[in-house]
């Protein structure tokens, strides 16, 4: 049963009952109705225990099922490829397909609530800090963040950085970038520039890639890398040039 405060949970292990802190777990999983508990600097636990039970005995913000048979902390959570859920310590958990959509929107709600904590103000300027180094880059860069909407399954990406080689690029103010859709300033870019934005920022896949851009006027090589999960970190470069 969880506490009033919701910080802790008592199970009933070997006869015992023992106080569990909520934000060591890491996830659990079941085999053979034997509840494994995995936890942060401490041994694990077993205890006959379903899924469901335990879920329900955690706060739901917190923690996600990603299968039959798997609770995650979001707390751990690190990054997501094709089949697993990787976790902190580069824990691989392999998820229900099903359960994709629903995994992806908790994990973006999680980090929104996470950011929700910090000032708004402030948590742009993290961004604007951490890139601050590709401000006089030679070459276009922008940050885009990856947004899913959980109603349509679609994916939108949002500038979060730019460059003033980017703006140049595009023939635009740098300050109208910040904060509008990809789609706006590319307004003729086929599908694949966001799926490649999507396989960066979803699934951490670095790409080199050569895409036809109208708003460019030209052929342009576009590299794209993982900085943070649900985040794409794109330069675009004249085919056959180096960075």
């Amino acid at each position: 049963m969880p506490d009033m405060e919701g910080k802790t949970i008592r199970l009933m292990i070997n006869r015992k009952e023992r106080v569990i802190p909520i934000d060591n777990i890491i996830y659990a999983e079941v085999t053979d109705k034997l509840c494994t508990i995995i936890r942060k600097e401490a041994a694990p636990l077993q205890l006959f225990l379903t899924i469901a039970s335990l879920k329900a005995m955690l706060p739901s913000h917190q923690f996600l099922q990603i299968s039959r048979s798997c609770l995650v902390s979001l707390k751990y959570f690190q990054n997501l490829d094709d089949s697993c859920v990787i976790l902190t310590n580069d824990i691989h958990l392999p998820y229900s397909r099903r359960q994709k959509p629903q995994i992806l929107t908790a994990v973006q709600e999680h980090l929104a609530g996470l950011a929700e904590k910090q000032d708004a103000i402030a948590w742009k300027q993290d961004i604007q800090d951490e890139f601050r180094c590709f401000d006089r880059f030679p070459f276009p860069f922008c940050i885009l963040e990856n947004i899913f909407d959980s109603v349509d399954n679609s994916q939108t990406s949002v500038f979060r950085y730019a460059n003033e080689a980017f703006a140049a690029l595009l023939r635009r103010p740098l300050h109208q970038l910040i904060g509008t859709a990809f789609a706006s300033a590319f307004p003729l870019a086929d599908n694949r520039w966001e799926e490649m934005f999507t396989r960066s920022a979803v699934y951490g896949e670095s790409q080199d890639i050569i895409l036809p851009s109208q708003k460019a006027g030209r052929m342009l090589r576009v590299l794209c890398y993982q900085p943070h999960f649900g985040f794409c970190g794109c330069m675009l470069l004249e085919p056959g040039k180096q960075a």
